[in-house]
């Protein structure tokens, strides 16, 4: 695999990414500023972006003028179109050890905040117990769980998405 480094303005977004990054931007640009561009945007051979629509989102908020591309010319249309999805998908379903999480962060003296790693700096898991069956107790009803990432919250906090 060859890394190809591309001007800013020739790296097209794909016209029907359906990821919504704009939440991710500024977390990625702050990556990027302090580690350099360590994932190349990966894009087909007239350089549509198959992955990374968010990398050239934070290089243009960076002002970078190029970008590291993969070129991905082995799959077929429907490889990409399975892979733009899937790429995004996959990250979607891994979930963290927090209490490794927690003694991962506390090691490292930089600030992790601009990366996203806010609430979890502070974690104290040394008086937590293993949760069992015995040791869980049903969230009350008033609280709503998102079927998507799991996260439990209140009623208000939630919004209603219209599937039209």
């Amino acid at each position: 695999m060859e890394i190809v480094w591309k001007q800013v303005d020739e790296v097209i977004p794909y016209w029907n990414n359906p990821r919504r990054n704009e939440q991710a931007v500024a977390a990625v640009a702050a990556s990027i500023r302090e580690f350099g561009f360590q994932n190349p945007i990966i894009v087909d051979s007239g350089f549509t972006i198959i992955a990374g629509h968010t990398l050239l989102e934070a290089a243009k908020q960076l002002q970078l003028e190029q970008v590291p591309c993969l070129i991905a010319d082995d799959l077929t249309p429907e490889q990409v179109r399975a892979f733009r999805l899937a790429d995004n998908k996959t990250a979607e379903i891994a979930d963290w050890d927090l209490p490794k999480l927690s003694a991962e962060l506390q090691e490292i003296k930089l600030d992790m905040t601009p990366f996203g790693f806010a609430d979890e700096i502070h974690l104290d898991f040394s008086n937590i117990e293993d949760l069992t069956e015995e040791t869980y107790e049903e969230p009350p009803k008033e609280l709503l769980q998102c079927p998507a990432c799991h996260h439990v919250d209140s009623k208000e906090h939630f919004k209603k998405v219209s599937g039209e």
